[in-house]
């Protein structure tokens, strides 16, 4: 492309890194602006689907990945109750079905491996502690207004700045944020406080009305990952880090068998946090003009199908492959927007069901009729390296 296009990024999450090292690996410079004092990621475990760590090993992550993430050789779906096997995937075979591993890590250190080779690439390109505020576009350029007045121009801005996207809400129309009526718990165990069933390479998912639970090991079998999902009437703030009392977590699976109660005897109130699931009117276009969205800023989706990473993943390397691929900023935009959003919105609805399939008034129900998941309906197949940018 040239000549060569200024890019800002809002947000320096998983999606905003992987399209800002995307980029730096071509040579250009985009700038990133993160609104807190502070760069890090939660401590939560991650799933890295294959259609993602395709993504990955494309930006050279390959190695990263194999050392330092996890791969479940089986995925379990049980009764909430009684613990009762109702659905098993084996994943042993991944590699073979669908070209690329199935990765389960610690988000943090994800986030920390593409810091660091975006700052490898330009020590200059994160700024830190710079809240959005507004976005001035005009016909040669469009700008990002911070809260401290500075004003940067650019050519492109992308909002990868998350659900509750400032890019979104002051480009595109806001106002649509809504509370899904699900409350999530998140916690990190040491494995040497869980019986050994819990450390074992498998994800298990405990489901029933309302209420779904899963445990994974990650960093090989030193902690073990848990996430718990309930309705509630409640509204739950937004943030992922706010801490819960474990008396929560309890009351709402008081009922549940032997293998959650472990995992919930050995959580403390330090290990334990809750948030609220919100969803977003499903965009008809991620572009608007020289501003365009990625992520959970474009396509927030619930976590039923563990895509929300991964689809980031996949629209920081597609964004990336367009200003390589195109001769300008603006049709970069418009063939990322072209190529994305039939897929995103497809992520996003089937995963936005993910919670009545798996809450259902009966588990049993999901045992007895055909499996609809990522595997039938194809999700895993899509391949962002490959995947055609041409009309």
């Amino acid at each position: 492309m040239s000549p060569e296009p200024s890019i800002t990024i809002i947000g320096a999450g998983i999606g905003g890194l992987t399209l800002a090292l995307g980029l730096a690996r071509q040579g250009l410079r985009p700038q990133v602006f993160e609104q807190a004092p502070q760069v890090g990621e939660v401590g939560a475990g991650l799933s890295v689907s294959p259609n993602a760590t395709r993504a990955l090993e494309a930006l050279d992550l390959g190695e990263f990945l194999a050392q330092n993430a996890n791969e479940p050789l089986t995925q379990w779906t049980h009764h909430g109750r009684t613990n009762e096997d109702l659905v098993e995937i084996d994943r042993r075979n991944c590699r073979q079905q669908y070209g690329a591993a199935y990765y389960q890590l610690h988000r943090a250190d994800l986030h920390g491996e593409l810091l660091r080779r975006c700052r490898a690439l330009d020590g200059d390109m994160l700024h830190l502690g710079r809240r959005l505020v507004a976005v001035e576009e005009s016909a040669g350029a469009v700008a990002a207004i911070f809260d401290s007045g500075e004003a940067v121009m650019s050519d492109v801005l992308i909002g990868a700045d998350g659900v509750r996207s400032t890019v979104r809400d002051v480009v595109f129309g806001g106002g649509d944020m809504a509370f899904t009526g699900q409350a999530a718990w998140r916690g990190l165990i040491p494995a040497d406080e869980l019986p050994a069933w819990a450390t074992e390479p498998v994800s298990h998912n405990w489901i029933g009305p309302g209420r779904t639970f899963v445990t994974y090991p990650i960093r090989g079998r030193e902690l073990v990952n848990f996430v718990a999902f309930a309705r509630t009437e409640e509204w739950v703030d937004e943030s992922w880090s706010t801490p819960a009392e474990p008396g929560e977590i309890r009351a709402a699976f008081s009922d549940w068998c032997d293998p959650v109660m472990q995992v919930l005897d050995a959580m403390d109130s330090k290990q334990c946090f809750r948030w609220g699931l919100f969803s977003r009117t499903p965009l008809a276009s991620l572009v608007h003009g020289r501003c365009g969205l990625i992520g959970d800023a474009a396509h927030p989706m619930l976590p039923f199908f563990g895509q929300g990473a991964s689809s980031a993943i996949e629209d920081g390397l597609i964004l990336s492959r367009c200003f390589e691929h195109e001769g300008s900023a603006a049709a970069a935009l418009a063939v990322y927007n072209r190529v994305r959003l039939e897929r995103v919105s497809h992520l996003q609805r089937e995963s936005n069901l993910g919670a009545e399939r798996l809450q259902g008034l009966d588990p049993y129900v999901l045992r007895d009729q055909p499996v609809k998941n990522e595997d039938s309906l194809g999700i895993f197949r899509y391949d962002p390296v490959t995947v055609s940018l041409d009309g």
